[in-house]
């Protein structure tokens, strides 16, 4: 193995030990029906999407769907127990995520066993495709560190 993809391999895996320090509400994919090339793009037309049902904190990812385009995964969580509005339910997101961009998938993140997984196939798995492209979404003070464990 070479040392670029040891190093990458080491980011990847302090990338999905952060995200499992949080408490996630929902996993989803998003493949859109008009093809999109520039991840940066395709990532804020997600999140500002998300934004509109109450998420305040998410990890997304661009990847190249099988055709070559663009599609998105990613986790997304809302504002906490006791907050009003919640995130709103996982139908109601895939509805929007369906209606602006096309395909989409939507679930409930139920365990940080879950969210390992999910972190291991779709959000850091190796690649070496070129437009391989994360970015963290919300307001800084939904991401301090430890607190998800306070509250949980």
């Amino acid at each position: 193995m070479t040392e670029l993809a040891e190093r990458n391999g080491s980011t990847r895996m302090a990338y999905a030990e952060w995200l499992q320090g949080y408490n996630w509400d929902y996993f989803l994919t998003s493949t859109f029906r008009r093809p999109r090339k520039e991840p940066y793009y395709a990532l804020q037309s997600v999140w500002h999407e998300l934004e509109k049902y109450h998420g305040d904190r998410a990890f997304l990812v661009a990847e190249p769907h099988q055709s070559g385009d663009l599609h998105v995964h990613g986790l997304v969580a809302g504002p906490g127990p006791g907050w009003v509005p919640g995130i709103s339910l996982p139908w109601d997101i895939y509805e929007g995520l369906f209606k602006r961009f096309g395909r989409a998938r939507v679930e409930s993140a139920n365990s940080q066993g879950a969210v390992s997984s999910y972190c291991a196939k779709y959000l850091l798995k190796q690649q070496s495709r070129v437009c391989d492209y994360y970015e963290v979404f919300g307001d800084k003070r939904e991401w301090r560190d430890g607190i998800d464990k306070q509250v949980a």
